[in-house]
């Protein structure tokens, strides 16, 4: 009789340990249970910046608020420089990473994280110092200093798109606050980056800056997921489409930017 009893015993334990896994995939994909964790930079205006009373704020974090609302989630930022940023989603610091992250055809088929649909339109820009005549074109920054944000993939796509060797002499900036400066001092010639942070920023602090009258791709930007988190992509993606249509992005966007880039514009 003892022994029956074990046997059937080991067999019950068994069948819940067999079903345990089952049981942890059903759980939310999430670093912190009921949370989600956000990567951002909080110096990548007008998406993600600090307010006068220092919180967060930009199209970027109210995004991230909403998802966290509407996935019935609390928020949670995490700041951290943009060059640590990508690697910081694969070791799983964070769920996601709201950061103006430009959706680049390597980082949409990337197998390190996933990429959600595009919620804003961006593009790879340029900017110079508004006295500076000597640079009204694209061309005419081949041989100049050029000034970037470290870690951003915009010099990639200007570099594709120029005469070979046209932009060599590269300067990397941890953030945009130094590399305006040292623009507006003389230190570099142009940078090149996004069009919707350097315009805002120019536009807001009354820079003696210029950008150049033309983009050389119009680009959009998306939420960096966790690979490890495809339920959580999905959702996410379903939400964005939502507020696309909704008008919600159009009025995030509008909040910040003044007014939107045109989508027809976008060939992705």
């Amino acid at each position: 009789m003892l022994l029956r009893r074990l046997t059937a015993t080991v067999a019950l334990l068994g069948l819940m340990i067999g079903a345990a896994p089952a049981t942890r995939a059903a759980e939310p994909e999430l670093i912190k249970p009921g949370t989600l964790v956000v990567g951002t930079t909080g110096a990548s205006p007008p998406a993600t910046m600090y307010g006068p009373d220092a919180n967060l704020i930009g199209y970027d974090i109210d995004l991230a608020k909403k998802l966290a609302a509407d996935l019935g989630l609390r928020v949670e930022f995490v700041t951290l420089e943009w060059s640590a940023m990508l690697a910081g989603v694969q070791a799983g610091r964070f769920d996601i990473v709201a950061s103006s992250v430009g959706r680049t055809p390597d980082r949409v088929a990337s197998a390190s994280f996933n990429i959600s649909a595009p919620y804003v339109v961006n593009g790879v820009a340029g900017a110079r110092r508004a006295n500076d005549n000597s640079i009204k074109t694209w061309e005419d920054a081949c041989g100049k200093r050029v000034g970037v944000v470290k870690g951003a993939n915009e010099i990639r796509t200007a570099r594709a798109a120029l005469p070979a060797g046209c932009l060599d002499n590269i300067r990397e900036y941890p953030g945009w606050s130094e590399l305006l400066l040292d623009l507006q001092n003389g230190r570099i010639d142009i940078l090149v980056g996004n069009y919707l942070t350097p315009s805002y920023m120019i536009t807001s602090g009354r820079r003696p800056l210029a950008m150049l009258d033309r983009m050389i791709t119009v680009s959009t930007s998306g939420i960096v997921i966790r690979k490890e988190a495809p339920e959580l992509t999905a959702r996410i993606n379903a939400l964005i489409e939502k507020y696309k249509a909704d008008g919600s992005l159009k009025a995030l966007t509008e909040k910040y930017v003044g007014q939107q880039l045109d989508w027809s514009l976008v060939r992705e």
